[in-house]
């Protein structure tokens, strides 16, 4: 879709130094020249080569010139084949026809020519006929006049010979894989018979014999006969890998037709680098010398003049693949004796050049169409090179002038500003112009919704404000066609030409029409370039019949692209130094911004600044002019701001600037403030409405604002319309305002956007408008649509956040890192339905569809919708509206719908919770059931009584609370005055242990609740749970069950007092089974008191509560009973062995805490010094390169050690550690592992919990000071204390150093790749221990 235009055109006589001396009356003509990449300069060759004179002159772009050589060659009558200059060596390379090769070396710095070295590398006796070099300047390709092909070195060392004859061209690499033939055909029934019919058919169209024609060959085959146009010369060319080349020459050949005879066929032969023949080209009729290999692809481009076909005569570029086989062609549309000098292929091969004597045409290709996009007009053109970087710029040359032209790719599109942006896009073809409303009909090329023709080639062209006037330009006239308005175009009306205006008329003869644009409807601009100067010519159009010059704007600069503004009511036009102006249609200029460098296309627009967060609120006191640049090298200026780099097309709206990139991607910048900054780095994963991925090497090619659509244009040339969120939300966000609820509803379905940003957008305006939004939106599916498809988040803040707020430099959003099963658990369990939106948003449209009888009739499936679409379902209030309805049909469909809905099996059993028998039935055949499944069932309920059949229901749901409330009812209708209770219940209640319920039930029947406790007491002690089981017995009277229940409890005190009230003759039975079991809990206290009270059994109880640490007690009881030799016996033994158990332990705990002390100092003080040995790993030696990490590395790291993965699946967050791997770290983090990187966590932990022992040892430590002072053991009283107290004080001495890890040690990695880090293991408060001042000593 897009167009060639020239930015530029200079010219350039070089004068030979020796011409310009009186005395020597030489005329020098222009030879040749080329781009020099190095300086960015244009070396030319002067010469006269009758006198064998020759001088090269080099051109600065800083207007210097530079003699680099002059000379004189033996030589007479020469011919220039090949001119190269390799600036890297100060050298240039002449290969002339006569077959000598010479080589000037000059010096950079002064270039003197009389200091240049003249050599002659090398002679080709017998002559040249052609010469070329390899692109990357390393290989020279010679075909001398005796058919040898040589190639040389850029020392001039021959590196292969290949002599051209005739056999060559019997190499070839055609494959046929037999189609066609029997062999590959499939034969199935009345094969046969359908072969005699296709042959009587075929004899009776002429064909003779039995033979059947092969469909795959062609109906005459080529003999490759040149014509008298062909020149007869010999053409090299290189394709631009330099892995290959071209030749081209003429054979004498037999003709096929009459093999005595011969005839000249031109061919062309492939060979590699090394010069090895690789194949030849089949024959094509009337192909001539031309010959272009394409830079960047497989097509060798030739020239076809098809003389031989009287009634298809024509001129046709053709091509051909490497292995020789022909692959299209596009015919010139030039006259049959027109003369094609050269074709040229641009470096990136998307221009192709087709050099006439007069006239450079610019071709170009998409969808498999070739385009004739621009012509340059000149006389006498002798040659026609690209420059090897800057892919538009060219040079060409005459006998005396050199030319330079820049050109530019155009999208010559109409306006983008609502209304008019229609998405016209316009397309040259030669004298073609077509015409595609995308807005209308969404047409690729080659084809097109309409078009119109122009008398010669078109140079230019441009649309009006309205779509309907466009402007052309041809070299000498300007054409204005018309169409009366859109709606006769979509009838079938193409334009028609109104009018022509002659150059003649506004300009000189040395003046040449460049560029064209529109003012409005009224008014065009005509770019009117000389090769120092532009103007512009104004011409009024307001009588399209009849245009006129309006005025001619001196500009006194080069301009180098001319525009429309963006609301058409101005020119802007950019001059050669950057600078950006203004042109009104009264001639006034005013200056708009300076781009830091030239740009190749370029927007301009008021850009407002936005008040506010309200869309469509400016602020008309702040706004200012922006011109918006795109450079050839991809750099995006707003003004001298660079917004962005690697960009490819860019275009506006009224609210956003859009851009494509490198990297595939549409991006949008909002045009709501002045100021402007470098946008962020789109980076992977990005989820902003400001980018979205388009297709690789997408371009923009218009955009239709007011139908939120950006057409873009592929590579290989299809169109492809998208709708980007940025663009279709704004719309939607303005009808939301506007409370167009209807037009947002409908714009959000067709594009595919979430309805909930219908209400998340404006909570508060969508719900005190529901009503509304209910009366717009209307249809029923449409507001069951709505309501199912809402979500909990707020859609607003998340997938559709805004971004007209945030600043133009704000990072893009990435996507979120999606939940855990974690964090899904944890959402599913903390929500809420009280405070859950989608119940907020049900609740208030049933409060609406509720409030009225007519809402009521008419949305009764919206109604079902909101019921079943809460969280959780509220499907017993949908089935209850559906069961209520009389019409069988109306509640069959609704039933269906809502089944439709939810699942079927869950509307069966809440339609049974209701007790409805009908619909639970009808429910029950929706679903995928089998109706033995449930047919027994419901048509067991009818044989029932009411309550009998909710007992049923209940009990079949699993509702057992219920079904147990049904069966007491039926019992107190049956026996309302009877004190037992029903066996049946009983037994229902405990097989499915309702035992509390049925409680509840009874509270006022005593005798009936006593028999439910009785049942409830067995439950108990079946599960272990003695206590209340022994209440229960008790508060029976069952004091035997009672006791053996306390017994079993452990109440011991329980357990005797009823023993002793009831039993008193089995007291020392219970009291020895409570004694066997309490010392089985080492609860000695308790046994003590029941060896002393009950048992009289005083030694035992002095030994017990010396096991309990009571040595106090132990004393008083000796004493009480008058055995005051069980001190010695007893006492003095006990506090020795507490002794020996404590001090024991303190000791251990010390050993401990000095090791572990140690250990953690040196583990410290080994990742302090050496972190690699720390790690587990051997230190390396690192370089500058090794000192980067690749992420493809799976060398663990400090990070990895901890984590157990690489830097790779840390990054991408990807978890390959199983539930049973899980399970093993944590086993791992457990044991603490000497050597592993738990074990530094491992001893602080433990550490904590030695603190924890020594304060449950504490207690037991005072009482056996007291006990061992009182007993005169005064050492091992001081003993303890010391010990301990001395524990005590290296923990809390030591206690920060111990409890303190880096956050390093802390750094964790989860399943996700998220790092984390560990909590802070909390340093513990250690008391002192209190000394006792009898042994504190």
């Amino acid at each position: 879709m897009r167009n060639l235009v020239t930015l530029n055109k200079g010219s350039l006589k070089p004068l030979a130094s020796l011409s310009q001396d009186a005395t020597f009356d030489v005329p020098f003509e222009l030879l040749d020249s080329v781009f020099d990449t190095l300086s960015d300069s244009i070396t030319c060759v002067l010469g006269n080569l009758d006198m064998g004179q020759v001088e090269v002159q080099q051109y600065t772009k800083q207007g210097a010139k530079n003699i680099l050589a002059s000379f004189t060659v033996d030589s007479f009558g020469d011919r220039l084949l090949s001119f190269t200059h390799f600036a890297d060596i100060s050298q240039l390379v002449f290969v002339f026809e006569q077959g000598d090769i010479i080589t000037v070396t000059y010096d950079p710095i002064s270039y003197n020519p009389q200091e240049a070295l003249v050599e002659i590398a090398g002679t080709i006796d017998s002559g040249i006929s052609a010469a070329q070099w390899s692109y990357d300047e390393e290989t020279l390709a010679i075909v001398t006049r005796d058919g040898n092909v040589v190639l040389l070195s850029k020392l001039y060392e021959p590196i292969a010979e290949h002599h051209l004859e005739l056999e060559d061209l019997k190499k070839s690499k055609h494959v046929t894989v037999g189609w066609g033939k029997k062999e590959t055909q499939f034969r199935g029934r009345g094969a046969r018979a359908h072969e005699r019919e296709a042959l009587a058919s075929l004899k009776a169209s002429g064909l003779k014999g039995n033979e059947l024609r092969d469909p795959t060959m062609p109906y005459m085959v080529d003999s490759g006969m040149i014509t008298l146009m062909d020149n007869r010369q010999v053409s090299i060319s290189w394709r631009g890998d330099c892995e290959y080349f071209a030749v081209s020459t003429i054979e004498v050949v037999a003709d096929p037709d009459d093999v005595a005879q011969t005839i000249e066929r031109r061919a062309i032969r492939i060979f590699s680098r090394d010069g090895c023949l690789d194949g030849a080209s089949e024959p094509v009729t009337g192909m001539e010398h031309n010959l272009s290999w394409k830079p960047q692809g497989s097509l060798i481009a030739s020239v076809r003049r098809s003389t031989h076909l009287d009634d298809e005569a024509n001129l046709e570029v053709i091509f051909f693949e490497r292995n020789g086989l022909r692959h299209g062609e596009f015919e010139t549309r030039l006259d049959l004796d027109e003369t094609i000098q050269d074709l040229c292929w641009n470096s990136n091969s998307e221009v192709l050049a087709v050099v006439l004597q007069n006239k450079i045409q610019l071709w170009t290709t998409k969808n498999y169409h070739w385009f004739l996009k621009q012509e340059i007009y000149d006389d006498d053109i002798k040659f026609v090179k690209w420059h090897a970087e800057k892919d538009l710029t060219m040079i060409y040359g005459n006998s005396q002038y050199i030319n330079v032209v820049d050109f530019s790719y155009k999208m010559t599109q109409g306006p983008t500003l609502e209304p008019c942006d229609n998405g016209t896009s316009v397309v040259i073809d030669g004298r073609t112009v077509n015409i595609t409303p995308l807005a209308i009909a969404n047409v690729p090329p080659p084809a097109y919704y309409r078009d119109f023709d122009t008398p010669e080639n078109v140079i230019d062209a441009a649309v009006s404000l309205s779509n309907e006037i466009y402007a052309v330009l041809n070299k000498e006239t300007l054409i204005i066609a018309t169409v009366p308005s859109l709606k006769d175009m979509k009838k079938g009306y193409h334009p028609v030409i109104a009018s022509k205006f002659s150059k003649v008329d506004c300009a000189t003869e040395f003046e040449s029409f460049r560029q064209i644009a529109f003012i409005n409807d009224t008014v065009v601009g005509i770019l009117l370039d000389t090769d120092n100067f532009t103007r512009v010519a104004l011409i009024s159009i307001e009588d399209v019949a009849q245009p006129h010059i309006l005025k001619i704007v001196d500009t006194f600069d080069k301009i180098v692209l001319l525009r429309s503004s963006f609301d058409y009511n101005s020119l802007v036009y950019q001059t050669k130094d950057g600078t950006v102006m203004q042109l009104d249609s009264e001639g006034q200029l005013e200056q708009i911004a300076r781009f830091p460098q030239l740009v190749r296309d370029f927007r301009v627009k008021r850009v407002h600044n936005l008040v506010g967060n309200a869309i469509g609120e400016w602020d008309t006191d702040s706004s200012e002019i922006v011109a918006f640049g795109l450079t050839a090298n991809g750099k995006l200026y707003a003004n001298d701001v660079l917004l962005a780099s690697a960009v490819t097309s860019l275009e506006i709206t009224d609210s956003l600037l859009l851009f494509t990139t490198a990297q595939h991607n549409l991006q949008f910048v909002h045009l709501n403030s002045t100021h402007f900054e470098q946008l962020p780095i789109v980076e992977e994963g990005v989820v902003d409405e400001r980018v979205r991925s388009i297709e690789r090497g997408s371009i923009l090619v218009s955009v239709i604002p007011s139908r939120s659509a950006v057409v873009l244009q592929a590579n290989r040339g299809n169109l492809e319309t998208i709708y980007p969120r940025i663009m279709v939300l704004a719309k939607v966000r303005k009808d939301i305002l506007s409370k167009r609820y209807g037009e947002a509803f409908v714009c959000c379905r067709t594009h595919r956007i979430h309805l909930d940003i219908l209400h998340d957008y404006a909570p508060e305006l969508f719900l005190e408008n529901l009503e509304l939004f209910i009366e717009q939106v209307e249809k029923v599916d449409h507001l069951d649509f709505f309501i199912s498809c809402l979500r909990e988040e707020d859609v607003a803040k998340t997938v559709y956040k805004e971004t007209l707020s945030a600043g133009i430099a704000h990072k893009f959003d990435l996507e979120p890192a999606p939940l855990t099963e974690m964090q899904q658990y944890m959402k599913k369990k903390m929500f809420k339905p009280e405070t859950s939106k989608v119940n907020k948003i049900c609740r208030a449209i049933l409060n609406v569809l509720l409030s009225t009888e007519e809402y009521k009739k008419k949305y009764k499936q919206t109604i079902i919708t909101a019921y079943a679409s809460q969280n959780p379902q509220n499907l017993k209030d949908a089935l209850q509206l559906i069961g209520a309805i009389e019409d069988d049909e109306e509640r069959d469909s609704l039933l269906t719908y809502l089944v439709f809905l939810q699942d079927a099996n869950i509307v069966y059993r809440i339609a049974l919770s209701l007790y409805d028998i009908n619909l639970a039935l009808a429910a029950a055949q929706k679903s995928q059931m089998d109706p033995r499944e449930y047919l027994p069932f419901l048509q067991s309920l009818y044989h029932n009584e009411p309550l009998r059949c909710r007992f049923l229901v209940d009990d079949h749901l699993q509702n057992y609370e219920k079904a147990l409330f049904h069966l007491v009812k039926i019992e107190k209708e049956q026996n309302d005055d009877s004190q037992e209770i029903a066996e049946e219940i009983l037994d229902y209640v405990d097989n499915l242990k309702l035992y509390k319920h049925a409680l509840q039930l009874y509270k006022y029947e005593n005798e009936k609740q006593n028999r439910i406790y009785h049942l409830y007491a067995k439950h108990l002690c079946s599960k272990q749970e003695y206590n209340d089981a022994g209440i229960i017995y008790e508060m029976l009277g069952d004091y035997r069950s009672a006791i053996d229940a306390y017994t079993s409890a452990k109440e011991w005190r329980n357990a005797l007092s009823l023993t002793i009230e009831n039993y008193p003759e089995k007291l020392v039975e219970v009291a020895e089974q409570l004694v066997s079991l309490l010392s089985y809990e080492h609860n000695y206290s308790a046994t003590a008191e029941i060896q002393v009270e009950f048992l009289d059994n005083i030694e035992q109880g002095v030994a017990d509560y010396c096991k309990a640490y009571e040595f106090d007690s132990a004393c008083l009881v000796a004493s009480k009973k008058g055995r005051p030799e069980l001190l010695e016996k007893t006492v003095d033994p006990g506090l020795g062995e507490g002794f020996g158990t404590v001090a024991e332990l303190l000791a251990d705990c010390d050993k401990q805490v000095q090791s572990q002390l140690k250990r953690l100092r040196e583990l410290r003080s080994k990742k302090e010094t050496d972190p690699y040995a720390f790690y587990g790993q051997e230190a390396e030696e690192t370089d500058d390169v090794s000192i980067a990490p690749s992420e493809t590395s799976t060398k663990e790291s400090f990070f990895t050690r901890y984590t157990g993965k690489t830097g790779g699946t840390a990054k991408t967050g990807a978890s390959r550690r199983t539930q049973k791997n899980k399970r093993r770290e944590e086993r791992k983090r457990a044991r603490g592992k000497k050597g592993t990187i738990y074990e530094e966590e491992y001893l602080v932990k433990s550490t904590g919990r030695l603190i924890q022992r020594l304060d449950q040892t504490r207690p037991d430590a005072l009482k056996l000071i007291a006990g061992l002072s009182r007993r005169g053991m005064l050492m091992q009283a001081h003993q303890i204390q010391r010990s301990f107290a001395d524990l005590i004080q290296l923990l809390k001495d030591n206690l920060i150093e111990i409890y303190t890890l880096s956050e390093k040690d802390r750094e964790r990695v989860d399943d996700n790749g998220e790092v984390y880090y560990i909590p802070e293991i909390p340093i513990p408060q250690i008391a002192d221990f209190p000394k006792s001042k009898v042994v504190d000593f």
